[in-house]
This record gives structure tokens, C-alpha cells and sequence, in this order.
């Protein structure tokens, strides 16, 4: 399925974003079971971990050059992951799945979304209504346009009106 011509340079920025977010995902979990960082050992065993998945996608990549790109990487993980720990990252939020919403629960969002797109339709039309924008200074009432873009519509001399004259007020 894979091209075996490739090393991990060769491989798109989508993929190697999924890499370093995998990568992300080791150290902050060994970081929330441990309280540190993975001392020398540690960082091996979760580069060879990381370098067997790097392996599926790039087989041409060397293991050495990976964990340099492994370490330049761990620089800026302690900060990044001390701040997720201050924002409520834990272990459990970490290992929980997200969870498929079921069938009714899809209905009960597609129907809310629709109910709102109603509401925000109707409040379009009775904002149109209450500003005039069917009205300019020839007609009373616009009905639409033509494809060249002049309107068309109801005038205010068909109407027995002056320009922008309420109906009230001819009455």
C-alpha cells in the first residue's frame, strides 16, 4: 500500500503533524504518570514506539535522524505541557474516547440547527420589512431583479404615491 521510496522528509505536513501530535500525546501522558520528563532511557523507548509507526508510512527513514527530530521537538514540550496541566488536562481526560453520538442524537441536533436557520430567516425577512429594503426612490415595492440587474416591482405612481409617502398618510 505505501511507498517504500520514502523517508520521513518525504512525507506530507499532515502527516507529520500526526506524528508530533502522537509524539505530544507520549511525553504528556508519561509526564501525568510520572510527575517529569523521561530521562535518557525513556525518551529510547518512546522514540522506538513512535519510529515502528514512522516506519508504516516512511520505511526509508533512519531511526537516528528520527530521534533528532524527537528531540528537537521535546524542547518546547515541559512548557507546553505544565500549561495544559494548569488548564485541567488529566490522565482520564487524556484516555477517554470520544464518544459517537447516536442516531437520535444526530436527529435532535439536525433538527435544532434547522429551527434555527427558520428563525434566523424569518428574522432576515421582518428586518428587510421593517428597513425598506424592497423600496427605493422609482418603486414602492421591488419584486426582484433582471439578469442585467434593474429592478422591477410595483411603482409609487401605480401605488398613488409619492416617493417614500406612508400608506397612512394618503389615507
Amino acid at each position: 500500500m505505501g511507498r517504500t521510496d520514502r523517508s520521513y522528509k518525504d512525507l506530507k505536513q499532515k502527516q507529520k503533524s500526526a506524528i508530533a501530535d502522537k509524539t505530544y500525546s507520549m511525553y504528556i501522558r508519561f509526564y501525568l504518570e510520572n510527575h517529569r520528563m523521561p530521562n535518557a532511557d525513556e525518551k529510547s523507548s518512546i522514540c522506538k514506539k513512535l519510529f515502528a509507526t514512522v516506519q508504516a508510512v516512511a520505511p526509508k527513514t533512519d531511526y537516528e535522524e528520527f530521534c533528532r527530530i524527537v528531540d528537537k521537538r521535546e524542547a518546547g514540550y515541559e512548557d507546553r505541557i505544565l500549561r495544559d496541566i494548569q488548564n485541567g488536562i488529566t490522565l482520564e481526560k487524556l484516555n477517554m474516547k470520544k464518544r459517537k453520538k447516536t442516531p437520535e442524537e444526530k436527529a435532535a441536533v439536525l433538527k435544532m440547527k434547522r429551527k434555527q436557520r427558520r428563525a434566523k430567516g424569518k428574522a432576515m425577512k421582518n428586518q428587510a420589512v421593517e428597513n425598506n429594503i424592497c423600496q427605493n426612490d422609482t418603486f414602492f415595492y421591488i419584486a426582484g431583479y433582471t439578469s442585467g440587474g434593474a429592478p422591477y416591482g410595483v411603482t409609487w405612481q401605480e401605488m398613488g404615491l409619492e416617493p417614500w409617502q406612508d400608506l397612512e398618510e394618503a389615507q
